[in-house]
């Protein structure tokens, strides 16, 4: 009798190859500009807010396109009562020329109301202006060449009325090698960013964190004594060296007034902020929608376009 043989043993699911992870989409780049109340971007796309009621420079580039120069003023103005800062207008110039729009819809080249924009330019870069269907919304564009250009947006409504920009084509200039802009300094801090968390450089040559721009703020208020131009057509005094920049309380280093705003009502102003921004969970304007909605108790700032990716 032959011996028994081993049974053959049952085969067994093989183990799979590792594959790789494919990584997850990162988002873009955000470009340099300012919106609303003002959330600000830097040129690197580095976001922080400033609240403070005064003439601002967004940037200033005295270098730009042969010397012609290139000035970017803010003039923000508190809402009251709680005192939240907005844009309220801004100024470009380039060369001799100066384009103004108010977040109203009023604009104004070189000092004139309403002027006709055909074939208008700031030196010799063009400015174009389109209207939406809805009649709502008037777009502004300067062309800064090198497939860069300064895109403003107006919107009004019966709730309010908003001004935003962007500088589009910086990213990709500044990857080609491009150097336009790179005199730049203001709101923006400097087209080369410190390493590190510090990256604000404010005018005295000193670095902030976002966490201090109660104190950048201040440090690019529009100076007529260090020889700032004058851009607004309108003279308030919210210049050095007549008047120093007014600080929000929601700005404040002492944090307890925006405390006592998220606790007032049981914490009810803190459950609706985060309920309307809720899309936004895990994305980095989810901490701008949560303010913006705590400070106004207007939840309609949640669907605003940079908010809801229409733009």
């Amino acid at each position: 009798t032959p011996a028994p043989t081993a049974s053959t043993p049952a085969p067994t699911a093989s183990t799979p190859a590792p594959t790789a992870s494919t990584p997850a989409p990162t988002a873009p780049t955000p470009p340099p500009g300012a919106r609303d109340d003002p959330h600000l971007w830097t040129w690197e796309g580095e976001m922080y807010d400033y609240h403070g009621q005064c003439d601002l420079i967004y940037t200033t580039c005295p270098k730009f396109d042969h010397n012609q120069g290139l000035h970017i003023h803010l003039r923000t103005e508190f809402v009251e009562p709680m005192k939240w800062s907005t844009i309220a207008s801004m100024a470009v110039k380039i060369g001799e020329d100066i384009f103004e729009v108010e977040n109203n819809g009023a604009y104004f080249l070189n000092r004139a109301a309403l002027a006709d924009l055909t074939d208008a330019s700031l030196g010799d870069h063009k400015l174009t202006q389109s209207v939406d269907k809805s009649g709502t919304r008037d777009y502004y564009s300067i062309d800064l060449k090198n497939n860069m250009s300064i895109d403003i947006k107006v919107r009004n409504s019966a709730k309010r009325d908003s001004l935003s920009f962007t500088i589009n084509g910086v990213h990709e200039h500044r990857a080609s090698g491009g150097t336009a802009l790179s005199d730049c300094v203001g709101l923006t801090s400097t087209w080369e960013h410190p390493v590190g968390s510090r990256f604000l450089v404010g005018r005295s040559g000193n670095a902030y964190a976002p966490h201090e721009a109660a104190d950048f703020g201040p440090e690019w208020q529009v100076d007529f004594s260090k020889n700032d131009p004058n851009l607004f057509m309108e003279k308030i005094a919210r210049q050095l060296p007549q008047k120093r920049c007014d600080d929000s309380p929601l700005q404040s280093k002492d944090r307890r007034h925006l405390k006592k705003l998220a606790e007032a009502d049981n914490g009810a102003n803190a459950r609706q902020a985060e309920e309307a921004c809720n899309h936004l969970r895990g994305n980095d304007l989810f901490d701008s929608c949560y303010f913006d909605v705590l400070v106004t108790g207007d939840v309609t700032f949640a669907e605003e376009p940079w908010y809801t990716g229409e733009e």
